[in-house]
């Protein structure tokens, strides 16, 4: 696996679609050195006038022919819409085209992938666990025979391997308890979303711990941390860019906010559970707009100028962290002007450890 636990890695998530910005986005973080580029899979995007989203692992092996050293990654596939099966051979697919450069990044889902598509969203957690073991047994094993509650296989094989031995890596999405337990047992790397610095600290040792308690290596693991934010030329220009898209994010993820002392005005824009239509962007924007600036500026999104970044990420790092994924919260148009900024973080964390 090209995994190195120790080297501190950069990555960034791109959009959704179109494909030409994917496409330019991806061959322009090759170029500028990034580590990793992560592409989100989804079969609906979210936003306020566009929701368009192409279908992650056909994109992913599309760039791994227009590249030639970056890793590609999901940022994450679920295991509902696909089978285990199935979505281990598309990343053995994308990690054979691209020579061995795929990352299976796996979380427990979002309604809205799956609940319009008529596709039963229950037990995330424990399905995931289950199917992550079926598909770690079809990665490394010729013939596998499997029972469990959700999945059954008979002498069921997938071949070829992928290039990566044992395998590609895997990366675990998730930050509540048993999610944690399950990078632990069964994860490459640890991929949470938007932590506070004591939280990623605390998730850190709980991941280490069920490690060690599942009898791995828990020094083996790559702990990433997935952020948004914007950062500019100057914090005031970052500050302005980046206030009404991490608001409307913020109500997404309401847990962000209660972790800060701050009570949601709303639940509806929960994404995990709760469906939101392209029918409510107009609503979620209002909604965004009436919560006041504080929660934007202490919450774990970050902005601000490369010195504020290479500020906030140093807290990271003594926190654990090596792997940094940042998903910027800009137009496309303004995409590679944030990419040439955030190389500056790169080559400082290069330098310096």
């Amino acid at each position: 696996m090209n995994v190195d636990p120790e080297k501190v890695k950069f990555g960034v998530e791109g959009p959704n679609a179109p494909w030409e910005t994917i496409r330019d986005i991806a061959i322009y973080s090759e170029k500028l050195g990034l580590d990793s580029y992560w592409m989100p899979d989804h079969t609906v995007a979210t936003g306020v006038k566009r929701w368009d989203a192409i279908e992650a692992w056909g994109a992913l092996s599309a760039l791994s022919v227009l590249t030639e050293k970056i890793m590609l990654a999901s940022g994450v596939s679920d295991t509902y819409r696909y089978h285990p099966a199935v979505l281990a051979q598309k990343a053995t697919t994308c990690d054979i085209i691209s020579g061995g450069r795929a990352i299976l990044g796996i979380g427990i889902g979002e309604a809205m992938n799956l609940v319009p598509f008529g596709i039963e969203y229950d037990k995330p957690v424990g399905r995931t666990i289950e199917a992550l073991k079926v598909i770690r047994l079809l990665l490394t094993q010729d013939f596998v025979d499997f029972e469990g509650k959700y999945y059954r296989l008979n002498q069921a094989f997938l071949h070829p391997k992928p290039v990566q031995k044992p395998h590609y890596p895997i990366y675990v999405a998730g930050s509540s308890p048993r999610t944690m337990r399950m990078v632990g047992r069964y994860g490459d790397g640890w991929l949470p979303a938007n932590l506070s610095v004591e939280r990623y600290r605390e998730g850190r040792e709980a991941v280490m711990n069920a490690a060690k308690e599942a009898g791995r290596d828990a020094e083996k693991i790559d702990m990433a941390h997935f952020m948004y934010g914007v950062i500019a030329n100057s914090r005031d220009e970052a500050r302005e860019r980046v206030m009404l898209p991490a608001k409307m994010l913020l109500l997404t993820r309401p847990r962000i906010l209660e972790a800060m002392g701050f009570e949601p005005p709303t639940y509806d824009f929960e994404m995990t559970w709760n469906l939101v239509f392209p029918r409510d962007g107009k609503r979620w924007l209002e909604a965004a707009k009436q919560l006041p600036d504080e929660v934007v500026e202490k919450s774990p999104i970050v902005y601000g100028t490369a010195d504020d970044f290479i500020e906030r990420f140093e807290k990271y790092y003594n926190a654990g962290c090596r792997h940094f994924v940042m998903n910027f919260q800009v137009s496309p148009k303004i995409l590679k002007d944030c990419l040439d900024l955030y190389t500056k973080v790169v080559e400082y964390f290069r330098e310096s450890y």
